[in-house]
């Protein structure tokens, strides 16, 4: 992408309100924000089967993002995987973000979560991002936070929407659990912003 037009692009961005949500959402799930000298990018990356999802996470910050979805293949434990990804430009919104959840340059829940997790975009992108079926119910893959970040993100969902959670151990961490009697409030609350 031309200079000329980064610059562009750059001098007239400011999140939006459904970027902030779905940024909030991607950060709890599968994305990261990098540090680059004096400011901060976003990069989103999964598996190659959720293009779609990507796609979609493309099209809410290309007013930010100079590169089309890459899709690639990368060797792990001597067995290749497909992925897509893209990256944000480098701008200051992000680093708000990444001083948000990345206060000691590793990912943790904000201290704030209890505001900036109150739209259901933002726990629908999570969800798209680490939530799977499980049981009668569904769950939320929180394997990178510590146990009492996910009470605290328990008690957030509990808040600011009202849904009753559980949490399990999976692979040694604790993960959220919807059981199956909050299966109805989840689906009426997130269902319609599900991608297909």
């Amino acid at each position: 992408i031309p200079r000329e037009v980064c610059l562009k692009l750059k001098s007239s961005f400011k999140l939006s309100k459904i970027q902030k949500s779905v940024l909030v959402g991607t950060l709890l799930g599968d994305g990261g924000i990098r540090l680059k000298g004096k400011s901060a990018r976003l990069h989103i990356k999964h598996s190659a089967k959720q293009l779609k999802l990507v796609e979609y996470k493309r099209r809410i910050f290309e007013n930010i993002t100079g590169m089309n979805v890459r899709l690639f293949s990368h060797q792990v434990k001597q067995k290749d995987y497909n992925f897509a990804e893209f990256v944000t430009l480098n701008h200051p919104e992000f680093l708000k973000y990444y001083r948000l959840f990345y206060p000691n340059s590793k990912k943790h829940v904000p201290t704030t979560i209890n505001k900036i997790l109150g739209d259901p975009l933002s726990l629908a992108v999570w969800f798209m991002d680490d939530g799977s079926a499980e049981y009668a119910g569904a769950s939320l893959q929180t394997h990178s936070f510590s146990k009492r970040e996910t009470d605290k993100l328990r008690g957030a969902i509990k808040l600011n929407y009202g849904i009753e959670t559980g949490k399990r151990k999976n692979k040694g961490r604790w993960i959220i659990y919807f059981p199956k009697a909050s299966m109805p409030e989840l689906r009426n609350l997130i269902g319609k912003l599900m991608l297909k």
